[in-house]
């Protein structure tokens, strides 16, 4: 740059030029012959105006602001569809008149709304006293379940990840395809009312670190619409 080398010359350094740039920040405004005669090394090689440099400048911070806009928006509108699907869900859970109809209505909503291929209900065996609904069933201490669940049943704390083949086969004995992962969920966690499962084919539908707020929201519907089912 000519006035750079002009200044260097002059005995002025880099840091003193900058220095005086930003605190005349009409110096090129007041010396528009400059935009056009200073050249700045481009990537390529090629020596581009630092008006053209400028204009390369905006565009890629407009392009970024765009993205990053899009981004939000995108965001935005895939929050609004989680917020409208589990509205589904509770007006499911809440019109179902029987118990049986809620069940059947939350592997609906699970399915069709967030792509969630199964869903498991086990109910404290001192409340729930029919076992013959499908996706329902007694949570036995002792049990089949119980017993592969023990870590959870002490602990009541959400699980999610990889779900094993015998877990699978336990709980969706009549899956096509047995799912990989799964995230195990307390109902009524101080109450005991049981646990909750989702479980998906993709291995990576679920993960150990993943959000849990989704999974809580959809436990404090399906315990509510059990009670309420239960002492109807």
């Amino acid at each position: 740059m000519a006035a750079v080398k002009d200044t260097a010359a002059a005995g002025l350094s880099d840091d003193q030029v900058l220095a005086y740039l930003k605190s005349h920040p009409d110096f090129l405004a007041t010396h528009p012959e400059l935009l056009e005669t200073m050249e700045l090394q481009h990537a390529t090689g090629s020596a581009v105006s630092l008006i053209e440099r400028q204009v390369e400048v905006l565009r890629g911070r407009s392009q970024r602001l765009e993205d990053r806009m899009t981004k939000l928006l995108e965001n935005a509108r895939d929050n609004e569809r989680r917020a409208s699907n589990v509205h589904r869900l509770a007006r499911t859970l809440i019109r179902a008149p029987t118990l049986a109809a809620a069940i059947l209505g939350l592997q609906q909503c699970m399915r069709e709304d967030f792509g969630i291929d199964e869903a498991w209900v086990g109910v404290s065996p001192g409340l729930l006293k029919r076992s013959d609904i499908e996706g329902l069933q007694r949570l036995e201490p002792e049990g089949a379940v119980g017993r592969q669940f023990d870590d959870f049943l002490r602990t009541k704390l959400i699980e999610c990840g990889p779900l094993t083949a015998v877990r699978a086969k336990l709980l969706f004995p009549k899956a096509a395809e047995p799912p990989q992962s799964a995230a195990v969920v307390p109902l009524e966690r101080d109450k005991n009312l049981g646990m909750l499962v989702l479980a998906s084919r993709d291995p990576e539908r679920f993960q150990p670190r993943q959000g849990k707020v989704f999974l809580e929201m959809t436990a404090e519907l399906v315990a509510a619409a059990v009670r309420a089912k239960l002492v109807s």
